[in-house]
């Protein structure tokens, strides 16, 4: 719905109130440099801890197995499908619902301030306990972040125009990235070095996370956020009537049910992602400080491929910008299954290219879907596309037993053959834009 100026008299004297689309206008700078910043201090800080790199090395050094590994992976996704649709229809109709994202950004990462504590005074004595610890609260942070991420999406919507969407998240990907490399820089020297031996390395490296969540949140706070369409109490939907509106929405759009199914086709290549760093320790023989070269490799691959994501998407379109990156998911296990004890340099681009496409996926994805469906349907969109993905939790299980039962190369061909099929699936997708958003 679109929101003209209206004028008022008060004192006899006209006053012009203004749109929406003028407030957005006169905040945007604001609101762009702040949700960058906000962003990069988010992603700078999941750096110190990153899922692929970091966390499994931990979880290995707690004792747990490979089918477990796998499964922070299903923890990962079903936190970020799950919560979707119920935060979607809490925020539906309301002109403003900045209150709720904060609020669950806060429940999500204020709790990370134990993980440190765990694996410093529990891990050494208690290492079962600390296993457990960690990971509960980092499965409890990823399904808030699920629940606040829908509003997120709707924000950067009302407070970014469609035409710069693609150059918006770019950049984010690109400043992300940069500050990501920083953190990898410290990953590399904290497990390198010999004054931080276990469990202290891992320890700070938690702690470095806490603190960019708790950045982000400061930066999250100072969004400027513009109202948006408020519908009236008496015409507010039930969660249950809510719900039933998911299904007209998928069949009056194909375009968002061809982004579906190849976003979870695509997610199928993920299941390889904890255990590339895991195969280039145990079968490649690489040392334990190299998680922070991957790790630099992987943010060097955000900040390099950043801009050329924004750049396909705003320029020549969203449909472009998903072929290309299916492509690059398609080539990780590839070159992965390439790397040998003698050649191990290689997976230095595997992590590259993960992190070219690991922010790249969902922020081209998202991008596509918000100017698929009109501006009244977003929240439902985003909670629905995001609940759709919940058969994507069963390829980190999946990715873990296979891994314990064959081989981690096993995995990389499996991770390709979903990625091949993502990349036919993108290659049909056409562009299509749902009129002004």
């Amino acid at each position: 719905m679109t929101h003209g100026p209206s004028d008022t008299t008060v004192g006899g004297e006209v006053h012009r109130e203004l749109s929406p689309e003028d407030l957005a206008s006169r905040h945007f700078r604001r609101n762009f440099g702040l949700l960058i910043a906000e962003a990069g201090a988010f992603m700078a800080g999941i750096a110190f801890f990153d899922g692929s790199t970091v966390y499994p090395l931990l979880l290995a050094r707690l004792g747990a197995s490979d089918a477990l590994v796998g499964g922070a992976r299903l923890v990962q996704v079903l936190g970020f499908t799950l919560p979707a649709l119920f935060a979607a229809h809490y925020i539906h109709g309301r002109a403003k619902h900045k209150r709720f994202m904060l609020t669950t950004c806060a429940l999500a990462r204020v709790p990370l301030c134990t993980v440190p504590i765990a694996i410093l005074f529990v891990s050494p004595k208690h290492p079962s306990i600390a296993l457990a610890c960690v990971f509960a609260v980092i499965a409890f942070f990823y399904l808030m972040d699920g629940a606040c991420a829908v509003s997120w999406f709707d924000i950067v919507a009302k407070t970014i125009p469609a035409r710069v969407r693609g150059r918006f998240f770019g950049v984010m990907q690109t400043t992300a990235g940069l500050f990501a490399i920083g953190a990898g820089v410290a990953v590399h020297h904290v497990l390198r070095s010999p004054a931080l031996p276990y469990p202290t390395n891992f320890a700070l490296l938690a702690s470095l996370w806490f603190a960019g969540a708790m950045m982000s949140q400061l930066g999250l706070t100072l969004v400027y956020e513009p109202p948006g369409a408020e519908a009236s109490p008496d015409s507010r939907l039930t969660l249950r009537d809510y719900l039933r509106q998911a299904g007209p929405l998928l069949r009056s759009s194909p375009r968002l049910r061809a982004l579906i199914i190849t976003r979870v086709l695509l997610d199928g290549a993920g299941l390889a992602a904890p255990f590339y760093v895991l195969f280039a320790q145990r079968d490649l023989g690489t040392s334990l400080q190299m998680a922070g070269v991957y790790t630099i490799a992987q943010n060097a691959g955000r900040v390099s491929t950043g801009p050329l994501w924004g750049w396909l998407s705003d320029r020549i379109g969203t449909g472009a910008a998903v072929r290309s990156i299916a492509f690059c998911i398609v080539l990780t296990p590839c070159m992965a299954l390439l790397a040998t004890t003698h050649t191990a340099w290689i997976m230095i681009i595997v992590f590259a290219l993960m992190g070219a496409v690991m922010d790249g996926v969902w922020m081209v994805m998202s991008t596509a879907l918000l100017e698929a469906v009109p501006a009244k349907d977003r929240p439902l969109a985003v909670g629905v596309a995001s609940v759709c993905q919940t058969p994507s939790a069963v390829y980190g299980p999946l990715g873990g037993v296979l891994a314990g039962k064959t081989s981690y190369r096993f995995v990389f061909a499996i991770a390709a053959t979903f990625g091949l099929l993502g990349l036919i699936s993108a290659l049909r997708l056409r562009t299509a834009r749902c009129g002004p958003q």
